[in-house]
């Protein structure tokens, strides 16, 4: 796993709750480049599943990157 994912992941689930924040975090890290790659999708949908709870927002995010991979 690359490190900025490290760091990212451990901040996101630091206390368990993927806050708005952190989403935004996220957000910044993933769409860096203006593009999304599946293993980005799949680290996304991975902090989701291992999250005590979410937000929407990151709900949100998941399905828009979700519709750039399968353009």
């Amino acid at each position: 796993m690359a490190e900025w994912r490290k760091v990212a992941k451990g901040f996101a689930l630091g206390d368990g709750h993927v806050s708005t924040k952190e989403v935004d975090l996220l957000r910044e890290l993933v769409l860096k480049d203006g593009d999304v790659s599946k293993s980005e999708l799949d680290f996304l949908k991975e902090i989701k599943a291992e999250a005590k709870s979410a937000v929407q927002v990151l709900d949100d995010l998941i399905a828009e990157c979700e519709a750039m991979v399968n353009k």
